[in-house]
């Protein structure tokens, strides 16, 4: 491996957003493009699901819908949730959109997006930790790297990118607190059949006093049952430990028979949920993008396809940067805030919907959050 490595855009994290934002820069410009990954995409990455606008977001990156059958993207033919009531009603009613929804595997789409990168000439870097970061006077960037094997190494680059997910390493390195907005956070398990049964294919949010449950099928006769609820409570009633875990999905009314037969294999994750926005304008030649600058309730349904649509912006905000035109990156902040805004009130939207908990301490939360939306939109401009 060189000692030093000279690229115009240099991306730190591997995920769906630093995968992105790297395809489209191979796709649309002419950059030269390095991206840091510090797992072996062997660590855990939960599933979620899309719409049927994430094709186009990928077919914008060079990426063709058949070339995802074997990427982990499985069509989830039934969305459900008891959400406000007991009843079973069409998921898509809490929501303002109609259309397919999709399920992936993130253990396999991850990694296929890894490869495009590498396969299309950007300089791939996985199992490797950036250390250090240092910016000159004329913006410009030099970062010390760790391989797991093959020692540290430098590269220099013009224009740097967080892409490391909700815990935005680099903007927390730089300096760059993000605002969170609440403790959200998910505890989850996936499960097996041990028969040869097929689970149904379908979605299912349902809520409970404690908090909601988010039950997708998997490819594989796989099931992810997550529960979110605040990171506060998780520790005062230890529902993080299995017994505590199942005896919480046990109470559930319509997730119990679908999970019939099953097992969970490992312990249950425990994974942020969180909202937070990180305003990264006062850093030149620097942008976050995905969850680094906007993470979202899951609830919003927003994660990934916004993780890859901001990857793109701010990949071709950042190549005209580069061309000494920095409107990109002044329009790629006011999309940021005005993404944020909406999405406050879509959230304030879902929660109000639920009214049969009041006094919990989770739901009486989330009320709260309802009565703070206007305020706390106006804080973050």
């Amino acid at each position: 491996m060189p000692v030093n490595i000279q690229t115009d855009i240099f991306i730190v994290g591997g995920g769906p957003a630093g995968a992105a934002a790297a395809l489209c820069l191979l796709t649309h410009t002419s950059c030269k493009v390095a991206i840091a990954e510090a797992s072996a995409f062997d660590n855990l990455r939960v599933g979620e699901h899309v719409d049927a606008s994430m094709f186009q977001l990928l077919e914008y990156l060079g990426i063709p819908r058949d070339a995802l059958d074997d990427a982990g993207i499985q069509e989830g033919y039934n969305s459900e949730a008891a959400w406000g009531s007991d009843r079973i009603v069409s998921r898509h009613s809490i929501y303002t959109t109609e259309g397919r929804s999709y399920q992936l595997d993130r253990q396999l789409f991850d990694p296929f997006l890894a490869e495009q990168v590498a396969t299309r000439g950007g300089q791939a870097f996985p199992r490797t930790k950036a250390l250090q970061y240092q910016q000159n006077e004329e913006g410009h960037w030099t970062i010390l790297l760790q391989h797991e094997t093959q020692g540290q190494f430098q590269v220099h680059a013009k224009f740097l990118i967080d892409a490391t997910g909700r815990q935005a390493q680099v903007c927390r390195h730089l300096g760059i607190p993000g605002k969170q907005y609440d403790q959200l956070t998910g505890i989850g398990a996936y499960l097996q059949f041990d028969t040869a049964h097929v689970p149904e294919q379908k979605i299912l949010l349902e809520t409970t006093p404690e908090g909601w449950w988010y039950y997708a099928s998997l490819p594989g006769n796989r099931l992810a049952v997550t529960f979110f609820t605040d990171s506060d409570l998780i520790k005062k009633h230890q529902w993080h430990h299995p017994d505590n875990w199942n005896r919480l999905l046990a109470a559930t009314k319509h997730l119990v028979p679908l999970i019939h037969g099953s097992h969970a294999y490992g312990r249950p994750w425990v994974k942020n949920a969180f909202t937070q926005f990180t305003d990264t304008a006062s850093i030149p030649n620097f942008l976050a993008v995905g969850d680094a600058a906007l993470s979202f309730d899951p609830i919003s349904s927003m994660g990934l396809g916004f993780a890859i649509s901001s990857a793109c912006h701010a990949a071709l905000a950042a190549n005209s940067q580069l061309q000494g035109d920095s409107s990109g990156i002044t329009h790629y902040q006011h999309d940021l805030q005005e993404h944020f805004s909406k999405y406050l009130q879509l959230r304030a939207s879902f929660y109000k919907k639920e009214q049969r908990w009041m006094e919990s301490p989770f739901w009486e939360r989330r009320i709260k959050s309802i009565t703070d939306t206007v305020s706390a939109d106006t804080d973050h401009r």
